[in-house]
């Protein structure tokens, strides 16, 4: 067969196809134009293939759909003079690859009126230049700003059909997606505003409460101890009558408990007689550094000089960062810090030991900003405005009941009579 004729047939081809599609305005201005593009080759099988060179002189018009099942892989040059003009839509499902750099210039028009949806991915190599206009959504159009007054805050959009979180990030106030902890935190802070806690409620009554297939964290403050700053200190006589005491409340010879206590002595103290009290099996515990004091401090430089500069001993500085923010050198975010106790500590050692309910034993300058978390402010143990009664006592805490769907239920808890005690130095 003659090139000649090869030609032709090839033309031929193209005109069939673009009649196919309904178009009755789809034609060139000049004929060795509609040859020239059909001049090297269209193979039309599971993918379009344009291999070289393909010039649209005038218009293309697809009424009603263009579904590109596979791929479309462009190798050399694409010139759209005047306008491309898609009416419904354009699906591309699995792959849009663009190999090295394509330049699209907006000549007159492209538009595009219901939808353009891209399934998988789009992989652009090298560059891709856009002369006009591009039309992009950015977080701000979904979260709003994200600045001084929004710092820190998280929150969640739904964009194309997919809920996404975001954080404002402290450094930067642009907003960014969130990790994963500080996802969990937001769904955390939700089970804590639907717990709506208002004040302590004794220990033993959550336990009691405990359904058959629930299980139960629980975080207290150690008992009263011996007065010093060692981590070898150990609990007075009626720090162990306090913690037995407790232990006598929560007596149930069908749940095994876990313990765990930070590395201080009085800590682990606390726990066994509690243990001991409840006749359990199991005494012994853990020792977890997340349960020191320290845990909320994000930097010691910077927490110490606030102290300094306050003549404080952590107690001010503490309790008003717990409950008003501020000091954002010093300490962590609250919400994102207390979840990430939880979620990525005291949670796993709890489901790792294959026990119900686990007792950990912590230090007031860490359960008194959880109780702030836990009741969003309403449990009021801010000292830095009055000393008086507004200290948390001796093994009181939060506890968090586990339930088999994953929800929680959070609850400020005491093992004593009183949730609250005055600070005596």
């Amino acid at each position: 067969m003659k090139p000649n004729t090869l030609k032709l047939l090839a033309s031929a081809l193209l005109v069939f196809f673009f009649a196919a599609c309904g178009d009755s305005d789809s034609s060139s201005s000049n004929p060795n134009d509609a040859n020239e593009a059909a001049t090297d080759s269209v193979a039309i099988r599971d993918s379009i293939n344009l291999i070289d060179s393909v010039r649209f002189i005038d218009s293309v018009r697809v009424k009603d759909s263009l579904n590109i099942i596979d791929s479309v892989r462009y190798k050399t040059v694409k010139k759209f003079l005047d306008s491309v003009r898609i009416t419904d839509s354009l699906n591309i499902i699995d792959s849009l690859n663009i190999i090295d750099s394509v330049v699209t210039r907006i000549l007159d028009s492209i538009r595009i009126v219901d939808s353009l949806r891209i399934t998988d991915s789009v992989n652009v190599i090298d560059s891709t230049r856009l002369v006009d206009s591009v039309i992009t959504h950015t977080p701000e159009d979904y979260l709003g700003v994200c600045n001084d007054s929004t710092k820190g805050e998280i929150k969640e959009a739904s964009i194309n059909g997919e809920d996404r979180y975001y954080s404002c990030d402290n450094g930067t106030l642009f907003w960014r997606l969130a990790t994963e902890q500080e996802r969990i935190g937001v769904v955390n802070s939700r089970y804590v505003t639907q717990s709506a806690v208002s004040d302590f409620i004794p220990v033993e009554r959550v336990f009691k409460g405990l359904a058959d297939d629930e299980k139960l964290v629980v975080i207290l403050r150690h008992a009263e101890r011996k007065d010093g700053s060692g981590t070898d200190i150990e609990l007075t006589n009626p720090g162990r009558s306090q913690s037995q005491e407790v232990g006598a409340k929560l007596e149930n010879g069908l749940v095994d408990f876990y313990y765990a206590g930070s590395e201080y002595l009085y800590t682990h103290q606390t726990y066994y007689n509690i243990a001991l009290r409840r006749f359990d099996a199991y005494t012994e515990g853990d020792t977890m550094e997340v349960l020191n004091e320290k845990w909320f401090v994000k930097n010691q430089k910077s927490y110490y000089k606030a102290l300094y500069d306050e003549e404080d001993v952590g107690r001010n500085v503490t309790t008003r960062w717990a409950y008003e923010g501020g000091y954002d050198d010093a300490f962590y975010d609250l919400k994102t810090r207390s979840s990430e106790l939880l979620e990525d500590y005291l949670i796993p050692a709890l489901e790792k030991s294959g026990r119900r309910v686990g007792m950990f034993i912590s230090h007031d300058l860490v359960l008194i900003p959880l109780v702030s978390y836990v009741s969003e402010g309403r449990i009021n143990l801010k000292y830095y405005e009055s000393p008086e009664n507004h200290w948390l006592n001796y093994l009181a805490g939060i506890a968090v009941v586990l339930k088999p769907d994953g929800t929680k239920v959070f609850y400020a808890v005491k093992g004593l009579d009183k949730g609250t005690m005055t600070l005596i130095d």
